[in-house]
C-alpha cells in the first residue's frame, strides 16, 4: 500500500467517524399527555416535548447520560422516566414544565406505566428468583410493594386498575419469526394474582395499551 492510498484511507475514516459523531439517531419512546396535547419523546438520549398537532419541539432534559421510557403521570403534572445518570439505571420524576430532575428511588426499577392517582408507578424489576416481577411503586420515594412475582415488559395498567396486560416473550426485530417463543399478551389480576392469555397466534404481539376514552385494547 503507498504512502497516499494510506492518506486516502485514513482521511475517508475519519470523515465518516465525524459523520457518525453528528447523526443521533431517531425519536424513539413516544408518549402521549393525557390530555392528548403534547408528546413526550426520546432524541439524542435526551427528552423532547412537542406538541400533538405539530410544532417545534422543546428539550425537557440535556445531560451526558441516555434517558429512556418517559411516561406521563395522569393529571399531566409529571413525566417519569429511567436513566442512568449515576451510573446505574434508576427511575426519575421531572416536571412537565421544566426543571431539574429528581431520583424516584437509588434501586433499578423499570418504569412501565402510572397508576391513576398520579401518586404511584407500576414498575418492574428483575430479580433471580422470580425473574421479572412487578411493584407498584410511590413517587415520594417510599418502599415499593410486590403486586406479583411474575411480569413482564411493556405493561399496561386497566384504566380501573385492577388488571395489567403485558406482552411476553417476541422479538421486535423479528416480525416474521413463527417460532416456540413467538410474543403473546397476557391478563393479570392484580387482587387474585390470577393470569390468562390473550392471544395465541403464530405471531407475536405487544407493546399493549389502554384506552382511557373506551373498552379498547390496543397492540
Amino acid at each position: 500500500m503507498t504512502f497516499r492510498v494510506y492518506l486516502l484511507l485514513l482521511a475517508a475514516a475519519l470523515l465518516m467517524s465525524s459523520l457518525n459523531a453528528q447523526i443521533p439517531g431517531f425519536a424513539k419512546d413516544p408518549a402521549i399527555s393525557a390530555d392528548g396535547k403534547q408528546v413526550c419523546f426520546v432524541f439524542d438520549d435526551d427528552l423532547w416535548l412537542v406538541p400533538f398537532q405539530g410544532g417545534i419541539a422543546r428539550r425537557l432534559t440535556n445531560t451526558p447520560a441516555p434517558e429512556w421510557s418517559p411516561q406521563w403521570s395522569p393529571d399531566g403534572k409529571w413525566i417519569a422516566f429511567n436513566s442512568n445518570r449515576e451510573g446505574q439505571s434508576y427511575p426519575y420524576l421531572i416536571s412537565s414544565k421544566g426543571g431539574e430532575a429528581k431520583v424516584i428511588i437509588r434501586e433499578s426499577y423499570s418504569i412501565t406505566d402510572w397508576f391513576k392517582d398520579s401518586k404511584n408507578l407500576l414498575v418492574l424489576r428483575n430479580g433471580f428468583e422470580w425473574g421479572s416481577s412487578f411493584y407498584k411503586l410511590p413517587i415520594d420515594g417510599s418502599r415499593p410493594v410486590l403486586i406479583a412475582e411474575f411480569g413482564a415488559v411493556f405493561a399496561s395498567l386497566s384504566p380501573d386498575n385492577k388488571s395489567i396486560v403485558f406482552a411476553r416473550y417476541g422479538d421486535a426485530h423479528r416480525e416474521g419469526y413463527t417460532g416456540s417463543l413467538n410474543g403473546d399478551l397476557w391478563k393479570l389480576d392484580i387482587a387474585s394474582r390470577q393470569y390468562s392469555r390473550l392471544t395465541k397466534t403464530e405471531y407475536t404481539e405487544r407493546y399493549p395499551r389502554h384506552s382511557h376514552t373506551s373498552n379498547s385494547l390496543y397492540y
